[in-house]
């Protein structure tokens, strides 16, 4: 990591990052650990934080974001009942955990998450993160997108990639979802990784590290399926499947199921892409009927 022009304020940032991303309030001692700086430099972050209201210290002496961060965060994380209730749905369908992200002004940004009783807890964006759009997240969505938009999106894919890139859109496009996988060579190190994450806690790693770790994981997990693919009678692994929320024309949603399997049957992919389909639906018709279907839910 290149040396920061300003150690305390990098301290700062450190520290609030953790807090927003992970799930559960954290000790001082914890973040000590989490992010590798001496408790008596975190104390003194934390108490400068609490007195901001950014950062709430409950009465076991652990912290979570505070009420004063809700003036920077323009997303909305509640979601309707209805809302949460189908993405409940469909992860115990689907087995395994479900996401729901919001694609808009370049920047995918997690809305919900829900997991399988019993399903691994797969690493990735917290609620409320965003990241920059790129290929080929989001490729569920853009089919029905401007073109200068979509045009933006496919010129993101690199290398070897952006020649696969229409093709993916037209798997979208015919399938009513996106599927991908590992390579097959990567499937065992796909679980390492995972397993690895889920483990020791996502939080706890620190930053610099988990990022990297959630870069490589990406990376190896987002090699789109094709038709022949989707088609061939052998097993094969599946990492992800992503389908469009429509509330508008332009499917300002997207959801994702994770199964992250090294071995997938023909007929176990095709209930993958019944399952998440019509889970998407179900979606649509909830946010519609919520009144949410441009802004946040």
């Amino acid at each position: 990591m290149p040396e920061s022009a300003s150690p305390p304020t990098r301290r700062v940032i450190e520290v609030m990052e953790l807090l927003t991303r992970t799930e559960r309030a954290l000790t001082a001692s914890e973040v000590a650990a989490a992010l590798g700086h001496a408790r008596a430099t975190v104390i003194a972050v934390l108490t400068e934080l609490v007195e901001a209201g950014w950062v709430r210290r409950d009465r076991h002496r652990r912290f979570a974001p505070g009420p004063g961060l809700a003036a920077l965060r323009p997303v909305a994380l509640e979601v309707p009942d209805a809302v949460g209730a189908e993405l409940k749905a469909l992860a115990a369908a689907a087995r395994c955990g479900v996401t729901l992200s919001r694609i808009a002004d370049g920047r995918l940004t997690v809305v919900a998450k829900e997991y399988a009783a019993g399903a691994r807890i797969l690493p990735g964006l917290a609620v409320g993160q965003s990241i920059p759009l790129g290929y080929p997240a989001g490729a569920a969505v853009m089919p029905w997108r401007a073109e200068a938009e979509r045009r933006a999106w496919l010129a993101s894919a690199t290398g070897p990639a952006r020649r696969g890139a229409p093709a993916l859109l037209r798997f979208v496009t015919t399938h009513g979802c996106a599927m991908f996988r590992p390579d097959s060579d990567d499937a065992g190190l796909v679980d390492v990784l995972a397993e690895l994450l889920g483990a020791v806690g996502a939080e706890v790693v620190q930053p610099e590290l988990r990022t990297r770790v959630l870069r490589q994981l990406s990376r190896l997990t987002a090699r789109p399926y094709r038709d022949a693919d989707l088609d061939s009678a052998e097993s094969l692994p599946v990492s992800y499947l992503s389908a469009p929320v429509f509330g508008n024309a332009e499917a300002p949603y997207e959801v994702q199921i994770g199964p992250l399997r090294a071995a997938v049957g023909r007929a176990e992919r095709a209930d993958y892409v019944t399952t998440i389909r019509a889970g998407a639906e179900a979606l649509s018709a909830a946010l519609a009927g919520a009144g949410r279907g441009t802004g946040p839910p």
